[in-house]
Parts: structure tokens; C-alpha cells; sequence
């Protein structure tokens, strides 16, 4: 008996069939692995979100005023301050604001020094700048000893901890308002009273990160940094 083959129309139908099959096969294999790509960089900047904001909040709840510092030569024209010094900034339409201060903390950079030595009180400041590569980068600044300037110092490590945050927003709040403000004892911000010896009631912090993928991730959170007024206040 005669056995009959497969035409080459039959051949070219059936090919065309495995290749649309297989092409629907990859569209969705691609999907998926796209789809678990995003998840895995949100999660990853919900991850490095908490860590960020671990780390604001234990130098905000360690926030001293040295009224004995800023008092030290009243008759010296210098531009010393103490407390937290906040500084609004933006660039386009992202806040990228900066903040200095004196906390009473043991040291996160200087390693190299026997803790016994370590003074307790150090300058920390937070802020985005672009680097010479002309990337973007969240600094956490630290000086092991206070000078005059509690923004800047000669002895400063800086150490970059993000590349993905690209908004810093932060809002002040007085002791006796609930109205914020943008700037805290920086020239030109709201004068401040004796009893709020330079350190806010509270502060709102916001905090957005963005992949290079394009994943987007914002966090706000309140701290209340005058523990007399009680717990669980919210300026909101």
C-alpha cells in the first residue's frame, strides 16, 4: 500500500501554527519575567526605604541643642548654631532639601577610635547632591567633633547611602502650631522662640526613591522630637 506524506502546504500550515503557538508562549513568558523584575525592584526599594528611614529617625530622636555652645562667646560674630538647622532646596519640581544637626549619638563612620573616646556628640547632615560621575546621590554627612559651622566641616566623612533616592522633603513643626514650615534656624527662616531652643516639636519627613527602571516608591513618616508633649502626636 502506497503510504501519502505530508504536503508542502500542510508542512508550511503546521509551521506557521508552532511558530504563532511559541510566539504566544514567549509574549507571555516575557510578561511574567517583566512583571516579577518590577516586584523584586519594589520590593528592594521598600526594603532600602525602611533602612533610610531607620536611620533618619535615630539621628532625629538624638537631637540635642547646645545652648552652653551656641552661648560660648556672645561677643564673637560667628554664624554658630546648634539644634537642627533645615534647609529648603529643589530641584525642578523634586524637593531636595537638606538638614544639619547636632546629635547626641556614638559615632556610625569614625570606627578607627576607641569608643571610650568617642565624644558623644557629633554633626550629621542629610542631603541629595550629584557626584562627579553626575549621578544623584542621598549623603549622610558626619563630623566627629562640632565647630562653628554645624553644616559643613574639614573633617567630615561623607558617606553616600542611595542612588535611587530623588526627592527629600522635610517639614517643621513649632511647639505651639500645626501649621509647618519649609526652613528651621537657617537665615531668613521662622524666628525661633526661647522655648523652642532650636529643635521643632516635630518633624514630617518624605522620601522618594526611583529605580532606574522607572519603580517609583515614596514613604512619609512623623517624628515627634519634644517627648513632653507626649506620645502620639501627629501635626497632620
Amino acid at each position: 500500500m502506497k503510504q501519502r506524506g505530508f504536503t508542502l502546504l500542510e508542512l508550511l500550515l503546521t509551521l506557521s501554527l508552532f511558530a504563532a503557538i511559541m510566539g504566544l508562549l514567549m509574549n507571555v513568558f516575557f510578561q511574567f519575567k517583566d512583571q516579577t523584575t518590577r516586584f523584586d525592584a519594589s520590593l528592594d526599594l521598600r526594603q532600602e526605604a525602611r533602612i533610610l528611614e531607620h536611620l533618619l529617625r535615630q539621628d532625629l530622636q538624638a537631637v540635642v541643642y547646645l545652648k552652653a555652645f551656641v552661648k560660648q562667646f556672645p561677643g564673637e560674630e560667628d554664624d554658630r548654631r546648634s539644634g537642627i538647622v533645615g534647609i529648603d532646596e529643589q530641584s525642578g519640581e523634586q524637593e531636595r532639601d537638606r538638614i544639619h544637626m547636632h546629635v547626641n549619638r556614638p559615632t556610625r563612620f569614625f570606627r578607627g577610635i576607641p569608643p571610650e573616646k568617642d565624644p558623644g556628640i557629633h554633626e550629621v547632615s542629610y542631603y541629595l547632591e550629584v557626584d562627579d560621575n553626575n549621578r544623584l546621590q542621598f549623603n549622610r554627612r558626619e563630623q566627629f567633633y562640632i565647630d562653628l559651622d554645624i553644616t559643613d566641616g574639614d573633617e567630615s566623612i561623607v558617606h553616600a547611602l542611595s542612588e535611587n533616592v530623588v526627592g527629600f522633603d522635610i517639614k517643621y513643626y513649632g511647639k505651639n502650631s500645626s501649621d509647618p514650615v519649609e526652613e528651621w534656624g537657617a537665615p531668613g527662616a521662622l524666628k525661633q522662640t526661647k522655648e523652642a531652643s532650636s529643635v521643632p516639636a516635630g518633624v514630617g519627613v518624605t522620601l522618594k526613591l526611583q529605580t532606574q527602571g522607572g519603580e517609583i516608591f515614596e514613604t512619609q513618616f512623623q517624628i515627634n522630637l519634644q517627648p513632653s508633649m507626649g506620645g502620639g502626636i501627629s501635626w497632620d
